[in-house]
């Protein structure tokens, strides 16, 4: 690939609205995980609850454990069982497409004729709330970030390294956001993945830590099409 279409390529997707908003699991009232969609530190924006198609959820053990998806009229949020220590879900954000005018659609594929990109979006917010052996396997989920240590012995300021992985293999050349929580207008703190998928963080100052990463999956043989992907993990931070 020429360096030019490699930048270019690059900046198209750092102005995509597909990257542009994320989805975490925000702990609300009753036990409840609220499925936020949007820019951190704002009202979330409201959104089709079918759009989560699917939720995981595993005990201290590692074993499958009980987790609802409760619907409300525009959001979402999962109600895991009290023995849940990591749970997971899946928002569906349909296919996107960028016209040659520069304009996105959320439409059916082939919507928009002669798109510049495209393709289904899936994003992936996960939440480890009660310590667990098992922090560092994951769920299996198509974009995941892993920790590989006990995120429960970690404070703000202190160091976590994570693995991306992509379709549960190591996800090279990533940028991964150190704290989603920041205000939307500030420029968050990137690392890039090394070549085994891992990325040494710092622990921000917030009762909840939020990394998220973002990723363009190329379809093969195609110059437009492919997968976009997000993926969230959140934590309480041991103050």
């Amino acid at each position: 690939m020429k360096l030019a279409y490699a930048l270019s390529f690059a900046l198209l997707l750092a102005s995509s609205p597909v990257f542009a908003h994320s989805v975490w699991l925000q702990p609300g009232k009753e036990g409840k995980l609220v499925i936020e969609n949007g820019d951190a530190g704002e009202p979330s924006d409201p959104y089709d609850p079918e759009r989560i198609t699917q939720s995981w959820a595993v005990d201290k053990d590692g074993k499958p454990a009980p987790v609802v998806v409760e619907r409300a009229e525009k959001s979402a949020a999962l109600k895991p069982h009290p023995a849940v220590a990591i749970t997971a879900a899946l928002f569906d954000n349909k296919y996107w497409a960028k016209g040659q005018d520069g304009k996105w659609n959320n439409g059916p594929k082939g919507t928009v004729t002669n798109p510049t990109i495209a393709g289904p979006s899936y994003k992936y917010p996960k939440m480890i709330l009660q310590q667990t052996a098992g922090f560092a396997v994951p769920l299996g989920l198509g974009l995941e970030i892993v920790p590989l240590s006990d995120p429960f012995t970690l404070k703000p300021g202190d160091k976590l390294t994570v693995q991306v992985l992509l379709q549960g293999k190591p996800l090279a050349g990533a940028d991964v956001v150190e704290d989603l929580y920041i205000h939307h207008d500030a420029k968050p703190k990137k690392v890039k993945t090394d070549a085994e998928g891992k990325a040494v963080l710092v622990i921000a100052k917030r009762p909840y830590a939020g990394i998220e990463v973002s990723h363009f999956a190329k379809q093969e043989g195609s110059a437009v099409e492919g997968t976009f992907y997000n993926a969230s993990l959140g934590f309480p931070v041991k103050q």
